[in-house]
């Protein structure tokens, strides 16, 4: 519930948006050819959100890898003409803050996002640290810091498009006249979005297993939505790219008793990926599968046994929305099965920030 606040604060603060277009007009200076994001789990999963935004609209080859890999993929290639984008929740992430320091010895612009101003990620990447302002996550689950982490990528994105002549000024104008409604959108929305969460999440109760499915940006949100679901509901589950499913995953599913679909639907205007989600949607309701879908509210899809809206936004900002509806079954479904999902077992917090 303090989403709305946490982006708020990341994102249109005067010294968080002078901050962030500072950083992007660095990376432009550094002249680089190429952006690395490292990051592990949550934070990994922004970052791989994030190369699409980079990709698409700013258009600069972007690459996301997992912390722990970074001495064996990157570090051996890392140079000065890159960019190091290091994110940890707490700043105190053992091999991002090793990511970080290899990739600053080399050369390479590093800059760090983090929800802490004294940690070590933030003393490292200087000038160019970035605080995500959410205020203390409680929950281990990191749930509203991801939000944060999620904006000051994208806002990153967009500054980082315009200078590189990548999108006009209109456009740019354009997409942050959407970007400020977008706290207001969800603040509206969560009510409304947790009374029908209240109402399906006894349907998921004694599931064990889930299937996350998505494409595109929606597949690295997908991750994030596997990994909720793990930590919080106990409920083992795995994301798969839309088109991946058919090749393997769908023979797990020939006795759905047991574990359910969740799918994130993207616009219909998005039409490829959306008409291929429809394919296998019908194809998996045929099997007689339980199938829950994050969708558009003006989607209309008759082959859907369960759905949940999210409200009206651009592709661009649709993973900013369509993983809260997840966060929020999470919660309801651990309630009904009596776990604390704020200290799942076996699971501990680097910092409290």
């Amino acid at each position: 519930m303090q989403i709305p606040d946490s982006i708020e604060n990341s994102i249109f603060k005067e010294r968080n948006r002078e901050k962030i277009l500072s950083i992007a007009k660095n990376i432009i200076k550094s002249k680089c050819v190429s952006i690395y994001i490292f990051g592990s789990g949550t934070s990994y999963h922004a970052g791989l959100v994030s190369t699409y935004w980079f990709s698409e609209l700013a258009n600069y080859p972007t690459h996301c890898e997992l912390a722990p890999e970074f001495p064996y993929l990157i570090e051996p290639i890392i140079a000065k003409k890159h960019v190091a984008i290091c994110i940890s929740q707490s700043g105190e992430s053992e091999l991002t803050i090793y990511s970080a320091k290899k990739s600053k010895e080399k050369g390479a612009l590093v800059i760090g996002i983090s929800n802490n101003s004294s940690s070590q990620l933030a003393k490292i990447t200087g000038d160019n640290s970035i605080i995500t302002e959410a205020g203390p996550e409680e929950s281990i689950l990191a749930t509203k810091t991801y939000l944060s982490q999620l904006s000051v990528l994208a806002a990153l994105a967009i500054d980082l498009a315009f200078l590189r002549q990548k999108i006009t000024l209109e456009k740019y104008n354009q997409i942050w006249k959407e970007f400020q409604s977008v706290p207001n959108l969800i603040k509206s929305a969560l009510p409304d979005i947790h009374k029908e969460i209240l109402k399906i999440a006894p349907f998921f109760k004694f599931s064990r297993n889930c299937f996350v499915i998505g494409a595109g940006p929606d597949y690295a949100n997908c991750m994030e939505a596997a990994l909720k679901l793990k930590e919080g509901a106990r409920i083992f589950s795995q994301a798969f790219s839309t088109a991946e499913t058919p090749h393997g995953p769908i023979t797990l599913l020939s006795d759905p008793r047991d574990a359910f679909v969740l799918c994130i639907i993207p616009r219909p205007e998005a039409t490829s990926r959306h008409s291929d989600i429809i394919k296998l949607i019908k194809r998996l309701e045929k099997k007689g599968v339980t199938i829950l879908g994050i969708k558009n509210p003006n989607d209309f899809i008759k082959e859907l046994e369960i759905s949940i809206d999210i409200p009206k936004c651009s592709d661009f900002f649709y993973p900013l929305f369509s993983i809260i509806p997840v966060q929020l079954l999470v919660v309801e479904i651990a309630a009904i099965q009596n776990n604390d999902c704020d200290r799942p077992i076996y699971l501990s917090k680097i910092s409290k920030l």
